[in-house]
């Protein structure tokens, strides 16, 4: 059993090489500052630091190995989905993004599965993008944010996309983005350790109640960071929803039925919440994730999941790779393309 890493980010050489040889086109420039770092900014005023574990695959297959971890699915480092940007320039983005990763999988085809990134700011180029990951490039998988430009995900503009996606058997890794509430969360870093997960459950609520999963039965879906706080205020949604004499949308099945549709990654750096997270929705719910290399990752589990002494086997072997390696289809060929899919 292979044990593989769902969440783990990267930023491709090759994009950063494609943004010092034309920062304009690509919409972002690299800056040293004075100890020497160097730091991507983009147009839209983010800023991230070129650190290393990012960049270099030996270094990120070093640290895979030294954490037990077998294969990594890479995505993008989310502050660089470039939803802010105009869509030409994201498209460009994306295949430089994706084609980088892509690359990254044939140099490392028994450690590295890919999951590319779309410009869903724009459906018709990100369903486009999402084609040419699946057909061309081989990736099962495709990274979104949260939100898009302040639009939730069950706005109807997406659904054709998400529709696609169902079709085309593609893995939804939704991981937070450009989060709620920023300028009251500025202090003590909190953008991050509540805004990230609120983010999350706002996405995971609004596909709920926006219908998105009912009418996508077959859409497979991860949420990053455990599904946010999903798991623990879900019971809350089910009264809210049971006393509501209006609801917006009427759905034909209970909530559980719709968190149970989907899936959640372990990132939740606590043993107790991470075996309710079990408990509650399933062994076959929950895929191993690192959230490599960020300062909130936890690259440790694989060892603390196999001392789980309420775990069977056969529950620590779905967590640790099985649930990951049948939805990325990692036993089969890649899906071929057929006409009408």
């Amino acid at each position: 059993m292979q044990r593989i890493d769902i969440h783990n980010h990267v930023i491709p050489a090759a994009y950063i090489k494609a943004v010092r040889e034309a920062p304009q086109r690509m919409g972002s420039r690299i800056e040293r500052d004075g100890q020497g770092r160097e730091w991507l900014l983009l147009d839209s005023g983010r800023k991230t630091q070129l650190r290393r574990p990012f960049i270099e695959p030996e270094l990120r297959l070093h640290a895979m190995a030294e954490a037990q971890i077998d294969v990594m699915v890479e995505s993008i480092l989310p502050p660089l989905l470039h939803y802010w940007a105009d869509v030409d320039k994201a498209v460009r983005v994306c295949r430089t993004v994706n084609d980088a990763i892509a690359e990254n999988v044939s140099r490392y085809p028994d450690r590295v599965v890919g999951m590319g990134m779309v410009p869903l700011q724009d459906v018709g180029e990100a369903i486009r993008e999402l084609e040419r990951i699946v057909h061309e490039l081989a990736m099962p998988s495709v990274i979104v944010g949260t939100n898009v430009n302040s639009k939730n995900l069950d706005e109807p503009e997406f659904f054709p996309f998400f529709e696609r996606a169902q079709g085309l058997e593609v893995l939804v890794f939704v991981h937070p983005h450009e989060v709620a509430a920023s300028e009251r969360l500025k202090r003590y870093y909190l953008t991050n350790w509540i805004g990230n997960p609120l983010e999350t459950s706002i996405a995971f609520a609004s596909l709920i109640f926006g219908g998105v999963l009912e009418r996508l039965p077959k859409l497979k879906v991860c949420f990053a960071h455990a599904g946010g706080y999903t798991p623990w205020i879900r019971g809350r949604w089910r009264h809210g929803y049971s006393v509501r004499s209006k609801p917006e949308v009427v759905l034909k099945h209970p909530i559980y039925e719709y968190t149970r549709q989907c899936f959640f990654d372990t990132v939740i750096f606590d043993e107790l919440a991470l075996e309710y997270l079990i408990r509650a929705v399933g062994s076959d719910r929950v895929l191993h994730g690192t959230d490599y290399p960020s300062d909130m990752g936890t690259w440790d589990q694989v060892p603390l999941i196999n001392r789980y002494s309420n775990l069977t086997e056969t529950d620590k072997e779905r967590i640790l790779g099985g649930n990951a390696a049948a939805l990325l289809r990692l036993n089969q060929p890649p899906l071929a393309k057929q006409e009408g899919k």
